[in-house]
């Protein structure tokens, strides 16, 4: 790199801090003022259904998503969202000419369904009350909110993360198999982060049996047709060991059997054998047929 370049990426790199400083003070200014004197345009409905949807990544995620959205008319869906700001906000900075300035000052659009999901981060940061009480004033107003958790067995979500080598997650100061630990206590009503109408979502299950994802669906209250199935998503590059080859056959994926590629791997010993994380495993997706002796060598 140039001298020039040098000195313009140091100089940048000073700036954007107190460039981001100065936005969020703008923004909480704003809020402070909306909330002072928009109280009637608050309390108008914005969202007529919301869904706020958490998962760890490589956990079926967008396929759920496309499936969930091919079954619902009009919907607004933002992706991978962070929780240090409104979903508009989060766009707005990352994609500033692409439309999201009104509405991440506060000037929404009615929606029929609004989707926005979280990805790698502890639902007790997702759900920290200095975000759920500035929810109106992020996002609008709802009539009908859904919190839907998607959870994938261990074995296979570390193998797809090991092929990605994704083993960071965005929250600071947790491990990724502490989190995946942390969202099947909430899935099985251990905790209980997620109030108002909570869904929580069995990939595999999802996966192969067609009348446990028209329970969701029913769960969902969307009329359910099932359409979007088969659809693999361009999202983080697609399934980590299809990518996007079989789209339109997405039920043909091997997705229960992708950790026998790792069945040797060091790294992926290490990791799945933790007893806790093997406790729930078994809970909640049963003995994942061909893992006893990894799980009786734990």
């Amino acid at each position: 790199m140039n001298p020039v370049n040098q000195l313009s990426t140091l100089i940048n790199g000073q700036l954007n801090p107190l460039r981001k400083l100065k936005r969020d003070l703008a923004y909480d200014a704003h809020d402070a003022w909306r909330a002072l004197t928009q109280r009637s345009e608050l309390s108008k409905i914005i969202n007529q259904k919301e869904i706020r949807f958490i998962g760890l990544r490589r956990s079926g995620n967008h396929a759920v998503l496309h499936w969930i959205k091919a079954q619902i008319p009009n919907v607004k869906f933002l992706n991978n969202v962070s929780v240090e700001t409104s979903p508009f906000r989060h766009y707005h900075l990352h994609f500033p000419h692409k439309g999201f300035h009104d509405e991440a000052w506060g000037k929404f659009q009615p929606k029929d369904c609004f989707i926005y999901s979280y990805e790698d981060y502890s639902v007790a940061e997702i759900v920290h009350s200095s975000t759920e009480k500035k929810h109106d004033l992020y996002i609008g107003k709802t009539q009908n909110r859904y919190n839907v958790l998607v959870l994938r067995d261990p074995f296979n979500l570390l193998a797809s993360r090991l092929r990605k080598n994704y083993l960071d997650v965005k929250t600071e100061g947790i491990l990724l198999i502490d989190m995946w630990i942390e969202h099947a206590k909430e899935y099985v009503g251990e905790t209980s982060y997620l109030g108002n109408q909570k869904v929580v979502i069995n990939y595999n299950y999802w996966f192969s049996d067609k009348d446990y994802r028209q329970g969701v669906a029913e769960a969902l209250d969307i009329n359910f047709s099932d359409a979007g199935l088969d659809y693999v998503s361009s999202y983080g590059g697609g399934s980590s060991f299809d990518q996007q080859g079989l789209s339109g056959n997405a039920q043909t994926m091997d997705v229960t059997n992708r950790w026998q590629t790792f069945a040797e791997d060091e790294r992926f010993l290490l990791l799945i054998k933790n007893e806790e994380l093997l406790h729930y495993s078994n809970q909640i997706f049963g003995i994942m047929p061909g893992t006893e002796a990894i799980q009786n060598a734990s």
